[in-house]
């Protein structure tokens, strides 16, 4: 498996597969406002899918710069797809682009514990929780996974 960047043909079937999803239904997104999420000029910020059978069934959008390493601000694996090893195939190509960065960052929603479970298994640590970050009520927790213990 290797992670591809996202194409304009992908967006449509991820952004409205998303939107059935957890935090992502939960949390209010539309379909409309992750196809534009996953489709807007941000140099900072890298889209890449994994593929099964030519169809997009996981993504990753991995913001870098930013603080001593790159920051996963999406992973999502469709329900389709999950148990394969595709979740921990993007962390590692994410890892990979740190450079010298000394940490792989992400947040989760309080709430979703399949995604707590999955990023403790993958080696990260909840750091600090961030109440009420993305709306009233819904709480993040940060997340840091040590990847370049040289570079501190």
């Amino acid at each position: 498996m290797t992670p591809r960047l996202v194409q304009a043909f992908d967006v449509p079937v991820l952004a409205a597969a998303l939107a059935t999803m957890d935090p992502w239904r939960r949390l209010g997104y539309s379909a409309a406002a992750l196809e534009r999420y996953l489709l807007r000029d941000d140099p900072a910020l890298t889209r890449m899918v994994l593929e099964r059978e030519g169809n997009a069934v996981a993504v990753l959008a991995l913001r870098r710069p930013w603080l001593r390493g790159p920051y996963v601000e999406l992973l999502a694996v469709l329900p389709q797809a999950r148990g394969g090893g595709m979740g921990r195939v993007l962390l590692d190509w994410a890892a990979a682009q740190a450079g010298d960065g000394a940490n792989l960052w992400a947040c989760v929603s309080d709430f979703n514990t399949s995604a707590r479970a999955f990023y403790a298994r993958q080696g990260f640590v909840e750091v600090a929780p961030l109440p009420d970050l993305v709306a009233e009520g819904a709480g993040e927790i940060l997340l840091r996974k040590r990847i370049n213990s040289t570079a501190d």
